[in-house]
């Protein structure tokens, strides 16, 4: 029973991302862009001096938010493995997951949140159940 819990915290964490998915695309691109067929889209190229305001300017917001993330991971996978607290892996973690944020953009920093949580649960779930 303890191995079956554990495949499915498992395949669920897994399957999670690609069931987020939408499959209208078309209808997505048609809200947000506000596109029509007969119209072209207004765009504007950024400057040199545009492009460097913007450079790096998600590092500490990303560092913040991986580091949460990677604080609450470990937070979970503690509680949920009955594992004694440490502040050396807790320090670990949440420089793990600022690090992480830091360097990977926006997209990424949601990607890297959304995994430090569930790893954080699946190897807690894996620690406590899986002996």
């Amino acid at each position: 029973m303890k191995k079956q819990i554990t495949a499915a915290v498992m395949m669920l964490s897994m399957i999670a991302p690609a069931m987020a998915n939408g499959l209208d695309n078309q209808t997505f691109e048609n809200q947000v862009f506000h596109t029509q067929a007969d119209a072209p889209m207004q765009l504007a190229e950024l400057s040199q001096k545009e492009m460097k305001e913007t450079e790096g300017a998600w590092g500490p917001v990303g560092a913040f938010i991986g580091g949460v993330g990677g604080g609450i991971g470990y937070m979970m996978n503690q509680q949920l493995s009955g594992s004694r607290f440490s502040p050396t892996a807790f320090t670990l973690a949440v420089g793990a997951g600022a690090f992480g944020g830091a360097t990977a953009g926006p997209a990424g920093v949601v990607w890297g949140f959304n995994r430090s949580l569930a790893t954080g649960m699946v190897t807690g779930v894996a620690q406590r159940y899986g002996k």
